[in-house]
């Protein structure tokens, strides 16, 4: 196992040239964004690359511009994406609780984001505010020895895909690890401890906090009102505490770097697809964390509307990059015309009544109301028999989440093969062994 360690750190440990390079850059878009902000306002450097938690060749920058709170938010939005178009190359607006700048400084992904400066976290004006605060902590606590450690547990999670807090992960934040080795101090400790993790877990740095709905806390050492891991789906907890268990067991390098899954033919893959039905369209210039929660509320409407008219769904669909799709499988795409209406039993005789009084020469019934086993029964007409139809019809009445129902008219419904171009994800999707064993 120790063999395999030092393999990893080898691979995610910046040297001293990327370092130095790297802090050079840092520097440079510092002096550059403290030429241009207003004298009452600081610049700040946060993030895995203040803390010195970064891994190899994956170093986003990201700086806070820190204002005194008697700026309004839509004045400290325009003056920090004023100073990043100034400074950034292939730039574009993000949008959290304050609208912030994305772009690129000699090659580097650079974030410059706007918020408040305040006393403590507990004092923030926005969720934003706490950042420089995890920034200080990490700083002030974390050991130098321990820097390795949470970049192993990063680089774990990376691989088995639960690193990241954002929507379209639902995993564990940088800052998660980062406390996490805190608390355990060994990369190792986690994964043994994380067998303990499996029913109601509350876990803190300091002993304190307040009460959380969620199975699974971290209380944030610098606001004791939040928990660190509350993006962090039980999906993604599970799986890693089964992961952990999994190396523990028998160690192997692709736990950290797995490997491709296997290339799936055209036709294989059409084969596959035959089934699913969805809706395609150009992502919307909206956040990924303001756009998967609506992708994933968009299939359950679609999900929920089919099996209200019958049709089976089996699995479920969404992803975005340049375009997005959401997208359902379905038994059957095409079901019979007719279907069976259960009624009450014989001796209910007041609901026996309503029955037939409701489907007696009722133009959706196919025949009378009949008797079998005791209980009465009617066949009826179903009001669509076609998946495809049936959304085309509708799809003006489901809900998809406010962006999604704003470009509905952009919008198609596809079928499995139009669904090919995002062949990348289905691949993934359909693969049947765990990251590790590929």
């Amino acid at each position: 196992m120790r063999e395999i360690i030092n393999d990893v750190l080898k691979r995610i440990v910046p040297d001293d040239i990327e370092e130095k390079k790297l802090m050079q850059i840092v520097d440079e878009i510092k002096e550059k964004i403290d030429e241009q902000k207003p004298e009452d306002a600081e610049s700040m450097l946060v993030g895995s690359v203040a803390k010195g938690t970064y891994l190899k060749s994956a170093t986003d920058i990201d700086f806070f511009i820190l204002f005194p709170i008697y700026y309004k938010k839509e004045i400290i939005g325009k003056i920090t994406i004023s100073i990043g178009k100034k400074i950034l190359d292939k730039w574009i607006i993000q949008y959290a609780e304050h609208p912030y700048i994305r772009g690129f400084y000699k090659g580097y992904q650079v974030d410059i984001v706007p918020c408040y400066r305040v006393r403590s976290a507990k004092e923030k004006v926005s969720a934003v505010d706490r950042t420089p605060f995890h920034t200080s902590y990490i700083l002030k606590n974390l050991k130098e020895e321990m820097k390795n450690e949470v970049r192993l547990l990063k680089q774990f999670l990376k691989g088995i895909g639960c690193y990241g807090a954002e929507a379209k992960v639902e995993g564990f934040s940088g800052y998660l690890t980062e406390l996490l080795i805190l608390k355990y101090e060994k990369f190792l400790n986690i994964l043994k401890e994380s067998r303990k993790w499996r029913k109601k877990t509350v876990l803190s740095i300091d002993e304190g906090g307040n009460k959380f709905d969620e199975e699974f806390v971290f209380i944030d050492p610098v606001d004791n009102s939040r928990n660190v891991a509350a993006s962090l789906s039980k999906e993604k907890l599970n799986f890693f505490i089964f992961a952990s268990q999994e190396f523990l067991k028998k160690p192997k390098i692709e736990f950290f770097f797995p490997n491709k899954p296997e290339s799936i033919s055209k036709e294989k893959l059409i084969s596959k697809l035959n089934n699913f039905l969805g809706i395609c369209f150009k992502k919307p210039n909206i956040s990924e964390d303001i756009l998967y929660p609506q992708l994933k509320k968009a299939v359950f409407s679609i999900s929920n509307f089919l099996e209200q008219n019958d049709f089976k769904v089996l699995r479920k669909a969404w992803h975005a990059n340049e375009d997005a799709f959401f997208a359902v499988e379905i038994e059957e795409i095409e079901i019979s015309r007719e279907k069976i209406h259960y009624g009450p039993p014989v001796d209910e005789k007041k609901y026996v009544k309503a029955f037939i009084k409701k489907w007696e020469n009722n133009p959706n019934a196919v025949g009378e109301p009949f008797i079998k086993n005791g209980r009465f029964f009617v066949k009826i007409k179903r009001k669509y028999v076609d998946a495809f139809t049936a959304i085309k019809e509708n799809i003006d009445n489901i809900n998809f989440g406010k962006n999604l129902n704003e470009i509905k008219n952009a919008m198609r419904i596809c079928r499995g093969k139009d669904l090919l171009k995002f062949r990348n994800f289905w691949e993934e999707y359909f693969c049947d062994k765990y990251p590790w064993e590929r």
